[in-house]
């Protein structure tokens, strides 16, 4: 993300100029599709590629390989894009933490998420959850997850009781890297299936 260039809002797929729903809600939609262990590789291609791409009539025109590839597209140039500077553990997850998210949103920027700033691109979406405030809940929350637990001395057991206790509160069942790595597997699968069919 460069502040002299505009938000992304299309891809170029061979000779196609392929435009995509931006929203930070569609790309969410995507992860939750890639975790879901219900749908097949190949469906989670196609759900999210109809998610994605507003001209869903070239998806018809398409074969699994060249779906696949332009979905890897997306995914390295739109999906990914925003993440990869960032690195070490994440102490949160989109689903599990939505409650917190959107009113951390709302007290910092006055930003509707559910509302009208729905459509809010997703570039923008992780630009601004970055650059949220020390006393936004999420923030609060993740500094929680990622504080260590101070070794056992004569005077600090109250203070690693208060601790422990709210680990336990706001502890995660999935953090958003492991959700990440998740899709990623996803798409590492497709791959492998893929060639598989174009061996036969």
């Amino acid at each position: 993300m460069r502040l002299y260039a505009p938000l992304i809002k299309s891809v170029r797929y061979k000779f196609l100029r392929i435009r995509l729903n931006t929203s930070y809600q569609t790309v969410l939609k995507c992860f939750d599709v890639f975790a879901d262990d219900l749908i097949g590789d190949f469906d989670r291609i196609d759900i999210c590629l109809y998610l994605l791409v507003k001209a869903r009539f070239i998806l018809r025109l398409l074969t699994p390989k060249h779906k696949f590839a332009l979905f890897d597209l997306i995914y390295k140039q739109f999906i990914d894009a925003p993440n990869k500077k960032a690195e070490g553990e994440k102490h949160f997850d989109f689903n599990q933490d939505a409650g917190f998210i959107y009113s951390s949103f709302l007290q910092c920027y006055h930003i509707d998420l559910v509302g009208k700033d729905r459509k809010l691109h997703w570039w923008s979406f992780i630009a601004l959850f970055s650059g949220l405030s020390d006393d936004t809940k999420i923030v609060q929350i993740m500094s929680i997850r990622s504080r260590p637990l101070p070794k056992p001395t004569k005077f600090n057991a109250e203070e690693r009781r208060q601790l422990m206790k709210l680990k336990h509160l706001y502890r995660l069942e999935l953090s958003e890297g492991e959700r990440k790595q998740q899709f990623q597997k996803g798409l590492a699968k497709v791959a492998i299936a893929l060639q598989g069919l174009a061996q036969r």
